[in-house]
Order: structure tokens, then C-alpha cells, then sequence
């Protein structure tokens, strides 16, 4: 395929109906692409079985066009992008599941809770009650958070607390 055929296609790829996407960005901030997202994530889940050790982390995916979640982070490499959220394997790096970042959703059905905990809860949903060992850096770690997951979830959490600096 020649560069400008590839051009071409690129500039007409469309995920979804431009006709409704004002009414449905009303309730959705990830309305363009939240069909061709929520397929992605169910086969990552579908069609692997990870291994007892998995990880939970968040990377700034580089992406510098329009979008109303688009983040800046001065101390990443790329500083604007998407930022998500995954729950990796840790033996082969396969992403078993994904979650993107859209900041404060409008009220309705995707108006969900952006605290630390409430994000690894909805991340583990795929693997509780498995007894796999899940690993997560200090921004993914609470007493709480690790209690919930030991006495329900059935999950080994093992997590970093640091100490603030004085």
C-alpha cells in the first residue's frame, strides 16, 4: 500500500456515527471511540489467561491531538497524552485491562469514582477470587485498599508505602 493510499484511509477511519456523537458526548466523554475501546478491552480479557502474578500501573499514552481527557504531566517523557490505567501480566506483559482516564464524567451512566482505590477495584474485577499476586506502586496502595482485596477478593496485593520526605 502506497503512503498516500495510506493517507487517505487514515483521514476516513471512522469509529463511530458523527450524526449522535453531540448527544451521547453529553452523557460521555470517550463517546467517539467507547464502542471500538470497550471491544478492545473485552478480547484482552476473553481470549488470555494470566499467569499468578500480575501488576496494576498507570502510563501516559503520547497523543498530542484533540480530546476533552487529554492530560499534561510535565515529569513524563511525552507530557501530553491519554493516561490510563492497566492491569498487566507480568510474566508475558500482555494487558489483561484497561481503563482510561476522562477526569470528572457528566452525570449518568459512565459518572464513575477517580480515587485511588475505587480504580483498583473495578481493574481486579476480571481476576477475583483467583488468588493470583497483584503488585502496585504507592499511588495504588491504602490499608484499606489491601485489606478489602485480602479478606474479599481473595487477591494477594503487595504494594509500596513510602514515607514522605522531611
Amino acid at each position: 500500500m502506497s503512503e498516500q493510499r495510506f493517507r487517505f484511509l487514515l483521514r476516513c477511519l471512522r469509529f463511530d456515527n458523527i450524526n449522535d456523537r453531540n448527544m451521547r458526548k453529553e452523557l460521555d466523554k470517550m463517546a467517539a471511540i467507547r464502542e471500538v475501546f470497550e471491544l478492545f478491552t473485552n478480547n484482552f480479557e476473553k481470549y488470555f489467561s494470566p499467569s499468578e502474578y500480575l501488576t496494576i500501573d498507570e502510563q501516559l499514552l503520547a497523543f498530542r491531538g484533540r480530546a476533552a481527557f487529554r492530560q499534561y504531566i510535565p515529569n513524563k517523557l511525552s507530557k501530553y497524552g491519554i493516561k490510563t490505567f492497566a492491569l498487566v501480566d507480568a510474566k508475558t506483559a500482555y494487558t489483561m485491562k484497561l481503563e482510561t482516564y476522562v477526569g470528572l464524567q457528566p452525570p449518568g451512566p459512565y459518572q464513575q469514582s477517580n480515587n485511588a482505590k475505587d480504580i483498583v477495584m473495578r481493574i481486579v474485577e476480571p481476576v477475583q477470587g483467583t488468588n493470583r499476586n497483584i503488585t502496585g506502586d504507592n499511588w495504588f496502595t491504602s490499608i484499606p485498599l489491601v485489606n478489602e482485596l485480602l479478606t474479599e477478593k481473595k487477591l494477594t496485593y503487595v504494594g509500596t508505602l513510602r514515607k514522605n520526605k522531611r
